[in-house]
């Protein structure tokens, strides 16, 4: 979870902790808890692709393969990789 997440977590557990009971109306957050979920994925998976990109780079790997890999344009994974991967 990143600090941003989990400080807005935070101050929704806090807010709840000092709401009265009786203004609270039951809802279904089972949709909000998938989003929670697959946004925590995503963050794990986007530093184990940057990790990825980086060890390829540091094998000698051109950002044209990357790339490739990942279904861009060279231009578009050194955009957005170039600075992780150094």
């Amino acid at each position: 979870m990143s600090p941003t997440r989990a400080q807005r977590a935070a101050a929704l557990e806090a807010w709840a902790d000092d709401v009265d009971g009786d203004d609270l109306v039951e809802i279904d957050t089972d949709e909000l808890k998938a989003i929670a979920q697959y946004a925590a994925r995503r963050d794990r998976l986007e530093t184990a692709l940057a990790d990825a990109v980086r060890v390829a780079r540091s094998n000698g790997r051109s950002w044209s393969e990357i790339g490739t890999m990942l279904g861009v344009s060279k231009q578009a994974a050194q955009r957005k990789y170039s600075k992780l991967a150094s």
